[in-house]
Formats: C-alpha cells, structure tokens, sequence
C-alpha cells in the first residue's frame, strides 16, 4: 500500500510529528511519502528520507494578514494545478491530507484520478473570531471535501467544525506520544530547588508565549523561585521572538528565562521541568501536553483547549483572569499536590496504538 501525506511544511510541529511516528511504526508493506505545500526545507525532511520520498508544490507565502488571505485562495489553483500533474506520475492507494487549508482542493484532485482512499484531516481548533471571508472560505472548502473525501478526521470536535462545518467528522488521536522515548525511567532530572516551567512551541501570537512571561514576573514578584524554560522554533514569525525577548529584559527577567533550541532532547528537558505552560489563543491536540503528562509534569492550560489532552495531570485556565491569576493557581496546584510527580496511564495514546487505527482507515475496513 502506498500512502501520500499532503502537509503545509514539514517543520517542526504535532502534525510533523505524527508523520515521523508513521515512519517508524507501519509495516514494511506500507510505503509513505510526504508532499510538502512550500518550496522551503523542513526541519524533518532529512529524517524522513530513510522512510520515503518527500516532493514539493511551490505557493505563495503571505507576508501580512492582507496577501495571506490573498494567497490563501490563489494557492488554490497553483496546488490544483500542480497536483494535478504530480499525480499522473505517482501512483498512491491512500492520499491523506492533513492541510487544513488545501484539503478541500487535494480532494477534488485526488478524485479526480480515482484514488481509492481520500482522507482530510483537521488539526487546528475553530478560533472563537473567524473573519467573514474566512468563515465564507472554510463553507465552501466543506462542501467540496464532503463531495470528494472518502474519511474525514479531526483531532478534536473544535477542529472538525472548522473543516467540515455542518457535515462533520470522525474524531481520533493524532501520533503523539512514543512511550519508549518519553519514557520517565530512562531519565534523570537535574538537581534544582527553584520552581522549573517550561513552554514548548512556535513562538508565535497564538501560541502566546508572552503571558508566560508575565506569569514569571508574577511569581517573582510573590518571592517565589522560579525558572523558565522556552523550547521554541521562530519559523517566519521572527518579529514576536523578538517581542518575547523584549519583553524578557523589560520585566527584568533575563537571568531567570532560558530558550533552548529546537532540537533540544525534549525527553531531558522535560524531566528536568516542574509544570508546562500552554496560555495558547487556540489549539487541535497539542502534542507537548501529552509529552509531558508521559514524563509525570502538569501541564497549566487554556480553558479552550480541547479536554481530551487531560490525561490526569491538565489543569485548564481561562485566559482572561490574567497571568497573576495562573501564578495562584500554580502555587495552589504546588501546595495542594506536592512536588512528587506521577505518572499517569497513557497507553491508550501510545503511537502503536493509534497507528493501529489509522492503518484500518487506509484499509478502509
């Protein structure tokens, strides 16, 4: 069986991820290529070339909110053009988008050239203020996937109206967490007695990296102890890494902030961390949670994140009580459950597993 992935990049991030856990656990029998929706290199495409072949469809990049929108629907016929012909030269049982914008167009394509499984993906919650034209975009996008997908799949209910609006879709697991490497026996946290939080992602407006900034000043300021550590990747956003860092030394904090790079080992750090921080604007199932749940650390998070990530060790928060809200909560959390972590079962979200599931939808059975 031969698998295509359709993914906007393969940087680092939970959907590319997912790939990567796919490469490592299907069979021999199943061969996987991935089809990068940008010209640029990813962080994983040199790993992933001892699993398959990774192609490229060049679009348009948006530098501001305006020509985002814009290339948002020219990208539109570039890919439908371009993919179009990729596909009279590859043959694939299963074409398996997982592009929450270009679904819909990889869809009409991959029907188009009766490709026996055609699966969407959703992986990004609805935000709670869609734009007009987006909200008109995303209509359309569901009509034709309904009209062209043969499986439709989201990692949350959030994610799946998104997508598929009205028509819906199946909810299931993303590959997320290997238990063999974040496997808290194989690791050793570094002896430390001040308070060690962590926040894991692109630095980017949505994942909102500032607010924990600020719930370190807060905590700081109560005479508390505290580090943190940001693991993070500044992709194009560059400009709001440059405000987090700002925003770092303005509060006087820079001896108290650490940004490691993003090949950090994760594993380590993670067992060197008390409690991650996850303030996101949105989120579809963000893999770091469950991570770091496997490595027995409580994850602070938004309310509006979608509540399957609970594993035992989520604490969800509403945004807009404000950082000195966060900072009682964790010290209250801090007193209430000590400082011993535990380790909750999470067999159920192990890669094997959910690959299993994945491989009975390219089956179809």
């Amino acid at each position: 069986m031969k698998i295509l992935f359709v993914v906007n990049s393969m940087d680092v991030g939970g959907v590319q991820s997912g790939i990567m856990a796919f490469g490592e656990i299907v069979p021999p029998d199943i061969h996987i290529d991935v089809l990068n929706l940008t010209e640029k290199i990813g962080f994983h495409e040199e790993a992933f070339a001892k699993y398959g072949k990774v192609f490229h469809i060049k679009t348009l990049q948006g530098e501001n909110k305006y020509s985002k929108t814009f290339s948002l629907f020219f990208n539109n016929l570039i890919i439908e053009k371009n993919f179009d012909r990729f596909l009279k030269y590859h043959e694939y049982d299963v074409i398996h988008s997982k592009s929450m914008a270009y679904s819909a167009t990889i869809m009409k394509v991959a029907k188009k050239h009766n490709i026996p499984v055609r699966v969407a993906q959703a992986h990004v919650d609805k935000p709670e203020h869609l734009s007009p034209i987006h909200k008109f975009y995303y209509k359309n996008c569901s009509k034709t996937i309904e009209n062209n997908a043969t499986h439709k799949l989201a990692v949350s209910e959030k994610a799946a109206d998104l997508m598929f609006g009205e028509f819906g879709g199946r909810v299931i697991k993303n590959p997320t967490v290997s238990l063999k490497k974040f496997d808290h026996n194989k690791y050793n946290p570094a002896p430390h007695t001040s308070i060690n939080l962590i926040q894991v992602g692109t630095y980017s407006k949505r994942k909102n990296q500032c607010f924990s900034v600020e719930i370190l000043k807060e905590l700081t300021d109560m005479g508390e102890d505290v580090r943190l550590i940001f693991v993070g990747y500044t992709f194009d956003d560059l400009t709001y890494f440059e405000k987090v860092q700002k925003t770092v030394k303005d509060l006087n904090l820079s001896e108290k902030v650490v940004f490691l790079p993003k090949d950090t080992d994760m594993p380590q750090a993670l067992a060197d961390s008390d409690y991650m921080l996850l303030p996101s604007l949105r989120e579809g199932l963000p893999n770091v949670a469950l991570e770091a749940q496997a490595m027995g650390v409580p994850v602070f998070l938004t309310d509006t994140i979608f509540r399957n990530t609970n594993c035992g060790l989520c604490v969800f928060l509403p945004l807009n009580k404000g950082p000195k809200y966060w900072a009682y909560e964790i010290l209250k959390y801090r007193q209430e459950k000590g400082n011993e972590k535990t380790y909750p079962n999470m067999a159920d979200w192990d890669n094997e597993f959910v690959v299993k599931e994945y491989i009975k939808i390219w089956e179809n059975s």
